[in-house]
């Protein structure tokens, strides 16, 4: 299982173990929150330290401190979302690493999961929770196709123009434009509008003598926040 190094990056206030200082007086006080997941039998409810998520997530901080009713309750429920990503959340929030393979079953699985943790560090306006993600993106599909399923998947979780989005097109685009390898079949998501418009879009502007580096290894431009060479990682499983 491949482990995400600590980082010295400034924009990651989120690194090392539960032993990081800066964690550790977040984990300092009795106040604690609960967050329901997802929806019937799959659902799983969470208490968790206010602090703590307040501190890492605008959307949590909002929730439980504004004037809402879940700062009365001290409960929110994200009952659209997938109870796997936001155990993977939870993993980030209190050891500040990402190990995919503990809940992806397979090797086919993990790309899920990541997107799904990807969406939900959207939704919960945490950056470096999605650099994790990506990372583990990108480590997978440096030795494995991009499946028709997963680019569905991306276009049904991720908005236009997002770094999800653009990883996947260039991915695409590599595949089939240095390589000379089709890669995936894409004829069952042609039906996708943006995902046409935006293949077309990269085709037209993709140069494939500029350099040829595999978007896998390149990294940067699909991160948000976090150094690529400090911080990439090995395939989880």
């Amino acid at each position: 299982m491949g482990k995400v190094e600590d980082v010295n990056d400034s924009a990651d206030s989120n690194k090392g173990g539960v032993a990081d200082p800066q964690r550790v007086l977040l984990l300092q006080g009795t106040q604690l929150v609960t967050v329901d997941v997802g929806s019937d039998e799959g659902a799983e409810s969470w208490t968790i330290h206010k602090r703590l998520l307040a501190h890492h997530s605008p959307f949590f901080a909002a929730a439980f401190n504004g004037n809402f009713a879940e700062s009365a309750t001290n409960t929110v429920s994200l009952i659209e979302d997938d109870p796997d990503a936001f155990k993977l959340f939870v993993q980030w929030l209190y050891s500040g690493e990402l190990a995919l393979g503990e809940l992806a079953s397979d090797s086919k699985s993990l790309p899920r999961v990541a997107c799904l943790a990807w969406a939900l560090g959207d939704k919960l306006q945490c950056p470096v929770f999605q650099d994790r993600a990506m990372l583990q993106l990108l480590a997978y599909h440096k030795y494995e196709w991009l499946l028709e399923d997963t680019m569905r998947l991306i276009y049904n979780v991720s908005p236009s123009g997002s770094k999800l989005r653009s990883f996947a097109v260039d991915t695409i685009c590599y595949d089939r434009l240095v390589k000379q390898n089709p890669g995936i079949a894409t004829d069952g998501i042609v039906a996708v509008v943006d995902f046409n418009r935006d293949l077309l879009e990269r085709i037209v502007t993709f140069d494939s003598t500029e350099s040829g580096e595999d978007p896998c290894d390149e990294g940067s431009p699909y991160l948000k926040v976090l150094d690529f060479e400090k911080n990439k990682v090995e395939r989880d499983i």
